[in-house]
């Protein structure tokens, strides 16, 4: 699956499975943050992967720099999910106090609740468009030293 593609499945099903006040939103969050977790630990794994490739063939550097700036993003809506873990968590409990401060109180871990999911919202479709917006190709800067053919190093590990 093409990163884009699989940053595409995360986007719908965290779309598809909102987050709401209660236990089922609070595991709902905790599953968006595994997902997001995972995707970004699939980024830096494949951009680590590209980073060898790159200086060992010479290769561009564009696939090391579109997910590394993808991975970005979706940081930042891991962030925001956690942050709305607190909220999420009060909201949950059980609450007899039905005061005007009360409610008062609510409303404003409602505000905060939301305010965090919009922008992991925002930071996932930012992350879709770092994605899909080509970044110039770069190539290793010039003082790099040449790439070593795969016959010599075989051979000079064998000398030693």
């Amino acid at each position: 699956m093409t990163p884009d593609a699989a940053l595409g499945a995360v986007i719908a099903d965290v779309r598809s499975h909102p987050v709401d006040v209660g236990p089922g939103g609070f595991f709902t969050a905790l599953r968006h943050i595994d997902l997001l977790s995972h995707l970004a630990l699939r980024f830096a794994g494949d951009a680590h992967y590209h980073l060898d490739s790159a200086h060992e063939t010479g290769s561009a550097w564009h696939p090391v720099e579109e997910l590394t700036n993808a991975a970005v993003p979706l940081s930042r809506a891991q962030y925001h999910y956690a942050q709305a873990m607190v909220p999420l968590a009060t909201l949950s409990k059980p609450n007899p106090d039905t005061s005007t401060a009360a409610r008062l109180h609510d409303i404003e871990h409602h505000c905060a609740l939301r305010t965090h999911l919009h922008a992991a919202a925002q930071s996932l479709d930012e992350a879709r468009s770092t994605l899909r917006t080509p970044t110039p190709t770069r190539l290793p800067s010039p003082s790099a030293p040449p790439p070593v053919p795969t016959s010599e190093k075989t051979s000079s590990r064998r000398a030693r």
